[in-house]
């Protein structure tokens, strides 16, 4: 739900973000869309770390990294502190958001597993709908530093509740980690988006925005040739 409710959440706060930091609309906009980027871009490969290494153990750092970055948002002071606060707090839910749906498979019987992914299905899309009313409701009668409250206080208690109940599971396997894949994804979502977020600004025709789409189309395409041909590729396309 945190996780989730971090995406739309600064999207009503973009005015008062543009007044307490004197930033031009692009820097709002990279302040809100660079935990998305970061989390888009780096799921696949921290998902596939995250199965290799321990998924409890992986799932407390992501909360924790997930947790200090979200109150380092709310105390910012500078347009530069949160765009690294919120570039921390994407790492910290790409670790979150695929262990949590790999340790519902890999622990509960079979009998439970489709209630659990229904269940965990529910609260991320209320977490959506959640970030969007509850941020417009912060933002009219107190400030916007209160937009990060809630993540905190549901990381907490999700490191409480993993300490307690989440058993570790490793997934074994003969074959390295897929490292090319995981550059390769990364810069396949970085290229793209990079592109259809500065694209407005700057215009389709800016070599900057040209490049990187070229780049983010090359990298999906080499993606998706080298993920065919690996042993134990980071998504398996078939």
């Amino acid at each position: 739900m945190a996780v989730i409710a971090s995406v739309s959440g600064l999207n009503v706060a973009q005015p008062m973000l543009a007044i307490e930091f004197g930033a031009s609309q692009n820097m709002v906009l990279w302040m809100i869309n660079i935990y998305t980027l970061t989390l888009a871009a780096l799921l696949l490969p921290l998902g596939a770390l995250g199965d290799r290494k321990g998924r409890k153990k992986m799932l407390l750092t992501g909360l924790i990294i997930f947790g200090t970055a979200s109150a380092l948002s709310g105390i910012a002071t500078s347009a530069a502190m949160m765009l690294i606060a919120r570039l921390l707090t994407g790492i910290g839910a790409a670790l979150i958001m695929p262990v949590t749906l790999a340790v519902i498979t890999s622990t509960f019987p079979k009998e439970e597993r489709s209630k659990a992914i229904g269940i965990w299905t529910g609260v991320a899309g209320g977490g959506g709908i959640l970030g969007m009313y509850l941020s417009a409701l912060l933002v009219d009668v107190a400030s916007w530093r209160w937009l990060f409250l809630l993540p905190v206080v549901l990381a907490a208690v999700s490191i409480m509740m993993t300490l307690r109940f989440v058993p570790n599971s490793t997934e074994k396997t003969s074959h390295p980690f897929d490292i090319v894949g995981s550059l390769l994804s990364v810069l396949a979502t970085v290229g793209v988006i990079y592109a259809l977020h500065e694209a407005p600004a700057l215009g389709w025709n800016e070599p900057l925005v040209l490049v990187s789409l070229f780049v983010g189309i090359s990298g999906t395409i080499c993606f998706i040739l080298w993920e065919l041909r690996h042993k134990a590729p980071l998504l398996d396309i078939r």
